[in-house]
């Protein structure tokens, strides 16, 4: 099935410039999670230095990605991803310059994220132009994997490459990366939109009317607002995680979190994985309401375990059993995520999805924010075990109450 896909040359050029571009991404913002703390850590503030920079990260996809999404409809594909490759090329290797500046890092990588909104739905429009319709679900469904693994192998080299060759090295080789990205773009067939030009003013209109309608209609949907809030409770548990792991590697083995990454980072990246398989593969008949409340006692239970497992330190297995909570923690997840993403599916009208999917990733991000910042703030007052135990206890309270507002609906879950 996908042989025949990467027989295609401009598929394969698409889906190597997927790959290789998604992977610097990821450990780029691996390595500079691992940075920022470092800066930052002699300073009392040194996880809500960390918030801020996930807080770079996730802002322009609330303010860009909808407007991306909408002007990429009106330009063409081809240069869009050979623009954006180059841009974000250059702007990496401004890393090095200014490293030791927080503020300069932190305009970085809004900037680079700012240009990654552009990338991502150029690649996706340009998919239907580059293979047969037949081929669509298979070349989605290669895309996603590549996604899932570009995550997990961004995030497992970012810490070795660190440890090995210092932070330099992952500036250089994110660079490289999105220049392959680009040259490979380079060498694609014209991709421009068959849609009639517009104005920036025009489509910024049309843009606005929509987010208004189908915020509307989220909002006063249970269907659609339920599993929303799931995908947002996922979201802000990989936010929360990313922004506490420097200093839960410190109070759990004493070490930088670029040495113990294997054992914190790496296993929850392959439970991700391993719970989508789950949800796709052998759960596939369970009512998605039932697996999501699965996910979440999970998630919850975990989270408690997590931070209160350095009393456990003496134990002969106590690195297998961190690592252990760590992937059990990314399979709820993944359960979470993948059956909330389906029950909104199925919930929503073909018609409205597009609609609702953009106003979802928007929503998300926004409704994301303030617990990872909340997180950094509160990590800093108290301790960042402590926030884990509260993020698991108020997970755990949230999933009783679902339980039962699921029992009284009568959604469409399998």
């Amino acid at each position: 099935m996908y042989l025949s896909l990467l027989r295609k040359p401009d598929f394969l050029k698409i889906w190597i410039a997927q790959l290789t571009s998604q992977l610097a991404a990821n450990l780029l913002n691996f390595a500079l999670i691992i940075r920022v703390y470092e800066l930052a850590a002699q300073t009392p503030y040194a996880n809500i230095a960390v918030s801020l920079l996930i807080i770079a990260f996730g802002v322009p996809s609330v303010v860009f990605a909808v407007l991306a999404g909408a002007y990429v409809d009106h330009w063409d594909r081809k240069k869009v991803l050979i623009i954006t490759n180059v841009v974000r090329a250059v702007l990496v290797l401004g890393f090095l310059l200014v490293e030791s500046n927080l503020l300069m890092v932190y305009l970085l990588v809004f900037a680079i994220s700012v240009f990654s909104q552009f990338f991502t739905p150029a690649e996706g429009a340009a998919l239907p132009r580059l293979v047969k319709k037949s081929q669509f679900l298979s070349a989605n469904s290669l895309f996603l994997f590549t996604l899932y693994s570009s995550f997990v192998v961004g995030y497992s080299l970012a810490g070795p490459i660190i440890a090995l060759w210092g932070p330099n090295a992952v500036y250089y080789i994110t660079s490289s990366s999105f220049a392959l990205a680009a040259i490979l773009c380079f060498s694609l067939p014209s991709l421009r939109a068959d849609a009639s030009a517009k104005k920036i003013g025009q489509i910024n209109k049309e843009v606005f009317a929509t987010i208004r309608t189908s915020f509307h209609e989220i909002i006063t949907e249970p269907g659609l607002i339920l599993p929303i809030i799931n995908l947002t409770i996922a979201q802000a548990m990989l936010g929360i995680l990313a922004v506490l792991a420097p200093s839960i590697a410190l109070l759990v083995f004493g070490q930088s979190l670029a040495q113990v990454s294997f054992m914190l980072i790496v296993p929850a990246a392959f439970g991700m994985v391993v719970g989508a398989i789950v949800v796709g593969k052998f759960l596939k008949n369970t009512r998605k309401t039932t697996v999501i409340n699965v996910g979440i006692v999970i998630a919850s239970v975990m989270l408690v375990g997590l931070s209160i497992v350095p009393a456990l330190r003496e134990l002969r297995f106590f690195g297998l059993l961190v690592a252990l909570i760590s992937f059990v923690l990314g399979v709820a997840n993944g359960l979470v995520s993948v059956s909330a993403q389906t029950l909104l599916q199925l919930n929503s009208t073909d018609e409205a999805r597009g609609k609702i999917f953009g106003t979802l990733n928007m929503m998300m991000n926004v409704a994301a924010i303030l617990p990872v910042l909340l997180a950094g703030i509160t990590a800093d007052l108290i301790s960042p075990l402590r926030v884990l135990t509260g993020a698991g206890v108020l997970i755990g309270f949230y999933g009783v109450f679902q339980f039962k507002t699921f029992a009284k609906l009568h959604l469409k879950s399998t």
